[in-house]
């Protein structure tokens, strides 16, 4: 996983990732929606990774406009627009959400969308999960297996390489051990429409998140030319983004 790409490529999307994002500011309220259903009464700390433009430190915000706040990214840029955006005040840090370099307890750690840029998913969660208070909570959102299915299946129709990252099953999360802590994660589909398989590139990239997994051999402009001919021939270019909802709480 090369953060130094991701870190660039969020970094120049940042001012153009508001208008590009419709699935991530979905996800953002979804996430909202199950923390409101905890019935959380007792939140001082809170800690968000991977807070982007500030989707999610919006929402959250307005359920716990009095707490103290952490709001983490990889890029610099992004939280700079994060802060920019928000009306409550909050620590603002540079930081890898996989390696934290903070010190808890927190009761509340959230990311959206943010954690399927961890190398190691399971060790990233263990880590958070240490920053937690007993009482603590720790809810996120992270993309799963069936994300983008229909770009793979054309890549793979077409024998061409396939950049898409490798992301758990909603079983394999649900089985990741966390040193005796017990995770609950759940699945959500949320289909996109994009006019065509052009579109759908010049958004990923827009929001930064053409980052393509380890190894990789780009696309010459034959074979891209190859895989939009091919998806234009769909009836639509609408494509599946597979929201895993975790839970984890402290010990």
């Amino acid at each position: 996983m090369n953060k130094t790409f991701i870190q660039d490529a969020f970094g120049t999307a940042a001012k153009t990732y508001e208008q590009e994002a419709p699935v991530q500011k979905w996800t953002a309220h979804l996430l909202r929606q199950y923390v409101e259903s905890l019935g959380l009464t007792d939140v001082s700390n809170i800690l968000e990774i991977g807070c982007g433009t500030g989707f999610l430190t919006r929402e959250l915000m307005e359920v716990f406009p009095e707490a103290t706040w952490t709001v983490t990214d990889l890029s610099a840029d992004m939280l700079e627009t994060c802060c920019q955006n928000v009306a409550v005040e909050a620590t603002f840090q540079q930081m890898d959400g996989e390696f934290p370099t903070l010190e808890g307890p927190f009761d509340l750690i959230v990311s959206s969308l943010a954690m399927q840029w961890f190398a190691d998913l399971p060790a990233g969660l263990g880590r958070l999960s240490d920053l937690l208070s007993p009482k603590g909570h720790m809810v996120f959102t992270t993309l799963g297996s069936k994300s983008f299915q229909e770009w793979r299946r054309c890549l793979e129709a077409l024998s061409l390489p396939v950049g898409l990252h490798d992301y758990p099953t909603l079983q394999q999360a649900q089985s990741f051990d966390l040193t005796g802590r017990a995770i609950g994660v759940s699945s959500r589909i949320k289909k996109q429409d994009y006019q065509n398989g052009l579109a759908f590139l010049k958004a990923l990239k827009s929001i930064g998140a053409q980052s393509p997994k380890s190894g990789y051999r780009a696309m010459n402009t034959k074979e891209l030319r190859k895989v939009m001919t091919y998806l234009d021939q769909r009836e639509d270019c609408a494509m599946t983004y597979e929201i895993l909802l975790g839970h984890i709480e402290g010990k």
